[in-house]
């Protein structure tokens, strides 16, 4: 945007400033849909207290951004991006609004608005928002946080169980001279009706909770009983990776044959889980129909948003298990709300309450009690966090640059990028430059061409162009993933792989913007385009069980691209090799979330592209994300 059209957007806002929510608008801060919805409900109520109008324009515009709800305590005095303290102060004033408590009274006073109940005393009017102490909801997002902190209430009050310590002994025969946090994630998760378990890439999650079913599994044979279990992720992509990593797991460990067959390895989505009613918000599978299950797995918690999280606890059945597995570091959900962050919010410290520590330490052998913390909430004994990385050892760049990005040391990550050769390459765009190196970043997608001009078979082929990944920091913008896609399949036709870029070629690769009901298929899911063998094209889907299914392009309505991908999109994915390109200048995507994510998605080699100031602002800014969740688990933290 040039100089002139700021000044007539500017000139535009002092003209509405009549409206604020259309200033607001016109300035970029408030949505469309944020301003429409609240005026239409405003004006059908016959509400006309300005600051009603605000608090519910802004409360949308928040959930918009991923937040739960607005907290108008922090935002009397930190507003969003384009709006000043003094600016909402002075609006909020010329509505007889001089104070967070004028604010609050006056929404209390709104037919707009309900009250939270006390204590889960009373009942909730339903009307389109909800005041709890300072922070403002709209319904829904209400009443999902409230079944999640719910279900976590009566979860974490039950009595435990007691798991087969004998048995726990026997999966894990090793002695180590530190605290074995895998064997104390078993007997954690074995003794509670709800955990989490989370640990960053290397830790050892998917051999943890495979040994934990199979302690399940091999009590419920001694008890004469079958064990009904699910897995699930959130995309196909990463239901396919606990599929195979389950099934790698299972066959790794010293089990007999009808215990092994008794761990189930097939993955599926959440959507697919909970039976997906496309184009609606419900699931087939509620409280009113529960899944048929005794114990349900979910990887890659990370990605799970809040409705989604809900509508799970929603439909377990009452006795069911609810195992939690992720890595709390990357980055939230794409949609509203952060519950692994929310959930494992202190645990980094937490650990245990003493009577528990002490009773992990009769189960295990190991020295729990040293970890006990007299100040940790009763959310922590549901928690474990996994700290010791197997995949990278003392010599590995990618892990000692994830470990500084997490950490927020932007010195030290710096350092990492420099001084970690055999794992980790630094490309520093030069001054002058305003575009991608495309040429360069293509390269790594030579082994796969080689494999489509061979016609190699489709599991060869996803394996090979599994192996390499182009990630990008936005969406937009010379650098954002829409452009790169566009010049790396412009590179291609110029160098004779690809005939017509506009088209559909052997080769291309695809991913889903959408769920498809009639097809099966969800958003995320990626697929590759070669003949079949009547040479006919068809753009083939790996299915959670490793079998792919071959569609005719037509039948395709909302993809993209997919050389590269954003680093949201690449959650639950992981490559041999990475190139992660960063923007020119700052973005408020920038997080160290981001860009830990996009380095824990290489096994083999990371490259960097992008400046060093770059890196700085990125270690230096967290994802926050306003919810309720926090203060209810960890009133201490």
């Amino acid at each position: 945007m040039d100089f002139s059209n700021q000044l007539d957007l500017l000139a535009e806002a002092e003209l509405s400033s009549i409206n604020p929510l259309l200033a607001w608008q016109t300035l970029g801060v408030l949505r469309p849909i944020d301003r429409q919805w609240i005026e239409q409900l405003a004006d059908h109520a016959g509400e006309n207290q300005g600051a009603v109008r605000i608090a519910g324009a802004l409360c949308s515009a928040y959930l918009g951004a991923g937040h739960i709800c607005v907290d108008l305590a922090s935002l009397w005095y930190t507003p969003p991006e384009g709006i000043t303290a003094r600016e909402l102060q002075q609006t909020l004033a010329a509505n007889a609004v001089y104070s967070i408590a004028d604010w609050c009274h006056v929404l209390q006073q709104s037919a707009l608005v309900s009250l939270a109940p006390v204590g889960n005393t009373g009942t909730l009017l339903e009307n389109p928002m909800v005041l709890n102490q300072t922070r403002l909801y709209l319904y829904r997002y209400f009443q999902y946080e409230q079944q999640v902190l719910d279900y976590l209430k009566k979860q974490t009050s039950a009595p435990p169980f007691t798991p087969d310590a004998a048995l726990i002994e026997r999966l894990f025969p090793d002695k180590n001279e530190t605290v074995d946090w895998q064997k104390v994630a078993v007997a954690n998760a074995a003794s509670l009706p709800f955990s989490v378990i989370s640990g960053g890439p290397g830790t050892g999650k998917t051999t943890t909770v495979t040994k934990l079913l199979a302690l399940l599994v091999s009590q419920s044979i001694a008890q004469g009983k079958a064990l009904r279990i699910q897995l699930a992720a959130p995309t196909g992509k990463a239901a396919a990776r606990l599929t195979e990593s389950i099934a790698k797991a299972k066959s790794s460990l010293p089990l007999a044959a009808d215990l092994q067959a008794a761990i189930p390895e097939q993955a599926s989505t959440l959507h697919r889980l909970l039976g997906s009613d496309f184009g609606r918000s419900r699931f087939k599978h509620n409280k009113d129909n529960p899944l048929h299950l005794d114990v349900l797995l979910v990887d890659e918690v990370s990605m799970v948003d809040l409705p989604m999280m809900a509508k799970l606890i929603d439909a377990l059945p009452t006795h069911a298990r609810l195992i939690l597995l992720g890595d709390k570091d990357q980055l939230a959900s794409v949609e509203a709300g952060s519950v692994l962050g929310d959930l494992s919010l202190g645990i980094e410290n937490a650990y245990f309450q003493a009577d528990w520590a002490q009773r992990l330490s009769q189960l295990t052998g190991e020295n729990v009690s040293q970890f006990a913390n007299p100040k940790a909430p009763l959310i922590s004994r549901s928690l474990t966090l996994l700290r010791t990385s197997y995949r990278f050892d003392a010599n590995s760049g990618i892990g000692h640059l994830a470990k500084a990005m997490n950490a927020g040391n932007a010195q030290d990550a710096l350092y990492q990028l420099q001084n970690n050769p055999n794992d980790v390459h630094w490309q520093i765009p030069p001054e002058q430059q305003t575009k991608p190196n495309i040429a360069a970043l293509a390269k790594g997608y030579d082994e796969y061409w080689q494999a489509v001009r061979e016609q190699q078979d489709i599991g060869t082929l996803y394996e090979a162009f599994s192996r390499y990944q182009i990630l990008t920091a936005v969406r937009q913008g010379e650098f954002g993933v829409e452009q790169v896609n566009k010049q790396l399949e412009l590179y291609f036709y110029q160098r004779g792989r690809v005939k017509d870029p506009h088209v559909w070629y052997p080769g291309k690769a695809v991913m889903l913007t959408r769920n498809d009901a009639s097809l099966g298929l969800f958003n995320g899911d990626i697929g590759l385009c070669m003949p079949d063998e009547s040479q006919r094209l068809r753009v083939w889907f790996m299915q959670p069980d490793g079998s792919f299914t071959g569609l005719l392009p037509s039948r395709l309505s909302a993809f993209e691209v997919v050389f590269a991908m954003t680093v949201h999109k690449s959650q639950g994915s992981e490559f041999e090799r990475v190139a992660l390109l960063l923007p020119l200048t700052p973005s408020p995507v920038l997080t160290r979330e981001l860009i830990y994510t996009g380095i824990t998605r290489a096994k083999q080699d990371f490259t960097l592209w992008g400046a060093a100031h770059l890196v700085q602002v990125a270690a230096q800014s967290r994802i926050q994300r306003n919810s309720g969740l926090p203060e209810e688990l960890w009133p201490n933290a």
